[in-house]
């Protein structure tokens, strides 16, 4: 091994292929590839939400310190097109994200190993990650959500279904509510404030149109993060400045499709009006 390290020995390329593999290196962008005809560089990581490995920690790392890089730039911009809550609300409030990881399990585990919500925790090191990731995210200068009609909608209908294959009690339906909330609360007064507490600018609006699923990326002048969401807990991951832009384009054409809430009286009173209709069914 140390003679290949020095370069004394050249790495076989079964070796390259499981360094490249492990470190998540793309060979065509290392040598230099540049073809017409390739796709765009897109990564799926499945986390393991339960079993966390170093890789995973790493990627979650590296994601914290480009927020933070990103924060320093007069020109950065976080936006979401969503029809679930994204993890800047989910991380807020502990007990929704405890479900989202339950249905994560149900739908991508062992249906063997199902545990119920009562056996499902957040680890210290993953707290510690949310912990950052909202202290890092209000940073950013300028955000901005587009939220599905029926996001909450969505989540209530959730909570119903686990409730009846006896994975939630009535109790923990009840926390849950009670959470649910305490969200619903915090987005109005962000949406009527149009800031963070730390004076940094973000602004809601009400997508008038189905959000098929949910787009967010991270940018500056320099920094190009874009994320399609998969498997509840998962993304679709670019850091190239072409995705980048047209998932921008994208975002540009939902907002004309959608409704102002933050600062705007009557359109922010109907929709909350709606969203604490359909949490007292629950």
């Amino acid at each position: 091994m140390y003679r290949r390290l020095r370069g004394e020995v050249p790495f076989t390329f079964s070796e390259i292929m499981k360094i490249s593999n492990y470190y998540n290196i793309s060979l065509d962008n290392l040598i230099g590839i540049v073809s017409p005809y390739r796709s765009k560089s897109l990564h799926l990581h499945i986390q393991n939400y339960f079993d966390m490995s170093e890789v995973d920690y790493k990627m979650s790392r590296d994601y914290i310190t480009a927020i933070q890089q990103a924060s320093g730039s007069p020109y950065a911009e976080f936006g979401f097109a969503t029809n679930i809550l994204p993890l800047h609300a989910s991380v807020l409030h502990p007990p929704l994200f405890r479900f989202y990881m339950l249905k994560w399990m149900y739908q991508f585990g062992d249906s063997k190993s199902v545990l119920p919500y009562s056996a499902i925790h957040i680890s210290p090191e993953l707290r510690e990650f949310h912990d950052q990731y909202i202290a890092s995210a209000r940073l950013i200068k300028y955000t901005y959500i587009i939220w599905d009609e029926f996001f909450l909608l969505h989540l209530i209908s959730d909570i119903q279904y686990f409730h009846s294959i006896r994975l939630l009690t009535e109790a923990e339906v009840a926390l849950l509510k009670a959470e649910i909330e305490h969200l619903l609360q915090n987005i109005e007064k962000l949406s009527i404030r149009c800031s963070f507490p730390n004076g940094n600018k973000i602004d809601m609006f009400i997508s008038n149109i189905h959000l098929e699923t949910s787009y967010s990326y991270l940018s500056t002048d320099k920094m190009y993060i874009s994320m399609i969401d998969a498997f509840t807990l998962g993304a679709v991951t670019s850091l190239e400045s072409s995705v980048c832009d047209q998932m921008k384009t994208w975002m540009q054409s939902l907002k004309r499709t959608a409704t102002l809430i933050s600062g705007t009286e009557k359109p922010r009173i109907d929709f909350f009006d709606r969203q604490w209709k359909w949490v007292e069914k629950l």
